[in-house]
């Protein structure tokens, strides 16, 4: 009976099969969120004739360098069997994976084509887990050390940044860390932040993807014409201990975000698997 209805699916007007092409579609990634990888940083050699370079068995012509691409060395990843369906779905589903950011990935004969999303720093948020916390201030820092006097560098151009609650509340003057980055635009506060929210290590997979959640919800911004920090659904904020970290993540900025025109915020989020 399934099989009789579905020869009828090339008689049905061209605009009514695109539609149902794109209701098969996976669902519309929104606020991607990737996790931090401790190996994000690798080191550059520089070439005879860079302004740089110093000749020397000591490992001076080695300079630190960021590597967005290995934020997450395992991309988001979408099946979109559609491609092989037929010429028309495929038309449809390249032109939603363009819109996605999506590319299609190698695959082995058998299997469903995988599209992967890599890590863009404008638009997807990086989540810092707990115990990696250390590891990326370190990294931070070295990069910093390195890149002081030849570039005017905005490590990663990093915008958006996710961190728990407990992070917040246990790590002393954890807003000076946000000075480092000069184009950070948003912090999330994950307050129910689950002990999977891990990077991939050795051969362990993260099941899913991570999408931020709920962020309309309270804000801690700052207004520039005021020339301090406000509150935004407030009430939201539930208890005082969520309240107490979004203010922790704001100490501290005033002079800083005084200096220009800028824009921070401070929001409480959840995370969803996909």
């Amino acid at each position: 009976m399934v099989t009789a209805l579905f020869t009828l699916f090339p008689n049905l007007p061209p605009e009514l099969r695109h539609q149902i092409w794109r209701y098969a579609l996976p669902d519309k990634i929104r606020q991607a969120l990737y996790v931090y990888q401790a190996d994000c940083l690798k080191l550059k050699r520089l070439k005879e004739g860079n302004r740089y370079y110093m000749n020397s068995d000591a490992g001076l012509d080695l300079l630190s360098e960021w590597c967005p691409y290995l934020l997450d060395p395992n991309p988001i990843k979408v099946e979109v069997p559609l491609l092989f369906v037929s010429s028309e779905a495929r038309g449809i589903t390249l032109a939603w994976m363009r819109g996605q950011g999506l590319k299609i990935h190698s695959y082995k004969a058998g299997q469903a084509p995988i599209a992967i999303r890599p890590f863009d720093p404008e638009h997807d948020t990086l989540y810092i887990p707990y115990d990696y916390w250390g590891g990326f201030l370190d990294y931070t820092l070295l990069s910093l050390a390195q890149y002081d006097e030849i570039y005017n560098y905005d490590l990663l151009g990093l915008k958006r940044i996710a961190v728990s609650e407990g992070l917040i509340l246990d790590q002393e003057r954890i807003s000076e860390t946000w000075l480092l980055y000069c184009g950070l635009e948003k912090v999330f506060i994950i307050p129910d932040a689950q002990s999977d929210m891990q990077p991939e290590e050795h051969g362990r997979k993260v099941k899913g993807r991570l999408e931020l959640h709920d962020i309309q919800g309270p804000m801690r911004f700052w207004n520039n014409d005021r020339g301090c920090f406000e509150w935004e659904n407030s009430a939201d904020a539930g208890d005082e201990t969520l309240k107490t970290a979004m203010e922790k993540a704001c100490d501290g900025l005033d002079e800083w975000l005084q200096n220009g025109e800028k824009t921070f915020e401070v929001r409480a989020a959840s995370v969803v698997r996909k």
